[in-house]
């Protein structure tokens, strides 16, 4: 009975089409818990030194929050911070970079319908040239020119994954 059970599983497998090489899924990477902690942690610490408000959003591969954080921002801090984040991880790209596609029409619509958000402030999170995330910062306010939620995002990624 056990050599026919063996028979019929062989020939139900040979009959799917699988084969030992075929690749179904594809294992991703994504930011994990305690990279995403340790992003905002170093954060918030440069922003409590600094006097700076500032919520920040760390999302994995999918979208979803890994971390969060907020100092002293506001709802719309916070609100933006996530859709800083969600830009980056759409387009790959800082959300920032995106400004540019403004100056156009079709940057303009194309920006509004995919809600992009083109503020500094969100980074895509890479690791061996893969996407693996984003962060997003929100509710400071420029500082010498520059954006606040931008460097203390940047600073966290720093001191997670090494300057670059």
């Amino acid at each position: 009975m056990k050599i026919r059970t063996a028979a019929v599983a062989l020939f139900a497998l040979a009959a799917s089409g699988a084969t030992a090489s075929a690749q179904i899924t594809v294992a991703r990477e994504t930011i994990g818990y305690d990279g995403a902690k340790k992003i905002v942690d170093t954060c918030m610490d440069m922003a409590r030194a600094k006097h700076w408000p500032v919520a920040l959003w760390v999302l994995d591969i999918t979208g979803q929050p890994v971390y969060f954080a907020s100092m002293g921002s506001s709802e719309i801090g916070i609100t933006t911070a996530k859709f800083k984040a969600e830009s980056a991880l759409r387009t790959g790209a800082p959300s920032g970079d995106r400004a540019g596609a403004l100056s156009t029409p079709i940057g303009q619509l194309t920006t509004a319908r995919i809600g992009l958000f083109p503020v500094d402030g969100g980074i895509p999170l890479m690791k061996d040239g893969k996407l693996i995330g984003s962060v997003g910062g929100g509710g400071g306010r420029p500082e010498n020119g520059k954006s606040v939620d931008q460097i203390c995002a940047q600073a966290g990624i720093d001191a997670t994954f090494g300057k670059k």
